[in-house]
């Protein structure tokens, strides 16, 4: 199985925990190699959104990490519409047991299950190929 760029997109200063526990995670439940695309800064200065820029260009998948304020973060925003623009595919990720909100303009979000993550992502891939 290749390696996977993934841009992670999450609250940086508050959802830190669901990044760690997506990375942790992902080294055993997924069949993918998964590689850590993210920064790990936040947003908003000039400098920032050029480095986004690039490392999103550099991904083939970005997923978003849903926490409780994620609908109204700008730096989720911005990034999610660079993937947009730059016809990357995008998957909302939901904790279980939270009725979080994600990104409005998106498509609605899958539950944190491992064996729905892989089937979205194996079905972006087989897509793009």
């Amino acid at each position: 199985m290749p390696t996977l760029n993934i841009f992670v997109s999450f609250e940086f200063n508050k959802d830190k925990d669901l990044q760690n526990s997506f990375y942790e995670q992902a080294r055993t439940l997924t069949q993918h190699r998964v590689r850590d695309c993210s920064l790990h800064e936040t947003y908003p200065d000039e400098n920032w959104k050029n480095k986004a820029r690039k490392a999103i260009g550099r991904c083939d998948v970005v997923i978003v990490l849903i926490g409780q304020d994620t609908h109204n973060s700008p730096g989720i925003i911005v990034e999610t519409d660079m993937a947009r623009s730059l016809d990357k595919p995008i998957i909302q990720v939901r904790p279980q047991g939270r009725s979080y909100q994600g990104v409005t303009r998106l498509r609605e979000p899958i539950p944190w299950k491992w064996s729905r993550i892989n089937a979205e992502i194996d079905e972006l891939s087989a897509r793009r190929s």
